[in-house]
């Protein structure tokens, strides 16, 4: 046997000696690379992070933090667990919390060491925040859908505050809260109490909903979570009670719309407060609106000037609350002002009288059975005027005067004459200036 190993072993050299030396296996290395480094994102655990990869497994992480812009090392953190991922490519986390003197932000260097023996130093790209922290806790907004019985919002809560430096949480005690509301751009302000408690109300107007939101007054350095809750408003169906359907007036006086308003709340029809109801007639060639705003017991009036005879929609406006009401329709009758010109009377043969003159009505023509004058005669000129003709005046222009003429036997040798016009639901009466006539 040990022939046969010498034998095997000088083969072995001689078969060295032929093929040469045996190639030397040459492997490439690659330093541990730091991906990231700082906190675990809550700024008052005190506990560093370390994220990192190689081509084997990371055997150990020294992390030194130094003050922001200084050079001097403050901590060293040597102590670290694997949280996530492999021991190749993973997040490690530091066993123990620092408790440094100082809040601040950290500048991070880490030293890094694989299974192959690679080493590496890198500084973090990010920083290691050792902040205070606030946690906001029985947030609560009520209603989150006011109505028109109940628009007040309440909001409450309670912020704790962890600091760092010495682990423990504390209540937020004696500060300021700034509240945004669901007025969308409006805030209200509250304290807190020894507690950290916080309790305030306001009254929800914005005309829709909106987010409601504390925030707490923490001094530098800190950080917070914020909280949101949505308040939306419900509305309520209303109605209008018109006092009339129908009213008249002359051309140049207004008519006063008026009636009750009411809103549906708690299964009954109450009278409407603060509500604006709006009253508006509007046409091709033109509109007139009022909006009176109703008092405690829902009633409203105002007062509405229109040039022309024509139909009122009057209805209750929507509003955060509220449900725009149905249109209720208000007849309006407008006698629009005529008048009587160029009115003249003269004597023929045989007591023969013509008088003529003409009729002003202004935009347009009254209708057939209203387009009519009278001519009128009395003998003292003030009393016991009686009408001795009928005339039709010509459909022309109204703007400038609708001619009429008509002709008569006088009823005495002398006496006052006049023309009148009657008008109706859209034209007010009109009267000529008398003229004397004396026959023959």
């Amino acid at each position: 046997m040990r022939r046969r190993s010498m034998l095997l072993a000088c083969a072995s050299v001689a078969a060295g000696l032929l093929l040469g030396p045996a190639p030397t296996a040459s492997a490439a290395t690659t330093a541990p690379e730091l991906v990231i480094a700082g906190g675990t994102g809550e700024q008052s655990t005190g506990l560093v992070s370390v994220t990192a990869r190689s081509d084997s497994a990371i055997t150990s992480i020294t992390a030194h933090l130094f003050a922001d812009g200084g050079s001097e090392e403050v901590a060293t953190v040597s102590e670290f667990a694997l949280g996530s991922g492999s021991e190749s490519d993973g997040r490690w986390t530091a066993t123990t919390p620092l408790r440094l003197a100082e809040l601040g932000t950290y500048r991070v260097v880490v030293d890094l060491t694989d299974a192959d023996g690679d080493t590496s130093t890198t500084q973090s790209a990010a920083g290691f925040d050792y902040w205070r922290t606030a946690d906001l806790h029985d947030f609560e907004v009520t209603p989150e859908q006011p109505d028109f019985s109940h628009q007040q919002v309440s909001v409450s809560g309670r912020y704790t505050i962890t600091d760092p430096r010495t682990g423990e949480t504390t209540p937020a005690a004696i500060s300021a809260v700034e509240i945004a509301t669901s007025n969308v751009g409006e805030t209200v302000s509250a304290s807190t109490d020894a507690d950290g408690r916080f309790s305030t109300a306001y009254t929800h107007t914005y005309d829709g909903g909106g987010s409601v939101s504390p925030w707490l007054q923490l001094a530098a350095p800190g950080s917070q979570d914020g909280a949101t809750v949505y308040v939306s408003p419900v509305r309520s169906d209303t109605r209008v009670l018109l006092d009339t359907d129908e009213l008249s007036t002359v051309e140049g006086d207004p008519v006063t719309v008026s009636g009750r308003a009411e809103v549906w709340i708690d299964d009954d029809w109450r009278p409407l407060a603060g509500a604006t109801v709006r009253a508006l007639w509007s046409t091709d060639s033109g509109a007139a609106a009022v909006r009176p705003v109703t008092d405690t017991e829902g009633r409203f009036s105002g007062e509405l000037l229109m040039p022309r005879s024509g139909t009122v929609q009057v209805n209750v406006l929507p509003g955060t609350y509220l449900n725009a009401s149905a249109e209720e329709p208000l007849k309006v009758g407008v006698a629009r002002a005529t008048s009587i010109g160029s009115f003249s009377v003269t004597a023929g043969t045989n007591s023969r009288l013509t008088a003529q003159g003409r009729l002003y009505t202004g935009e347009s023509t009254p209708p057939e059975d209203v387009h009519k004058v009278q001519i009128q005669y009395s003998a003292d000129g003030a009393t016991g005027w009686t009408t001795v003709t009928t005339v039709v005046p010509g459909f022309g222009d109204p703007e400038e005067g609708s001619l009429f003429q008509g002709t008569f036997t006088a009823p005495a040798g002398q006496g006052h004459y006049r023309a009148y016009f009657a008008g109706g639901a859209d034209w007010q009466a009109a009267y000529s200036e008398p003229v004397f006539v004396q026959l023959p």
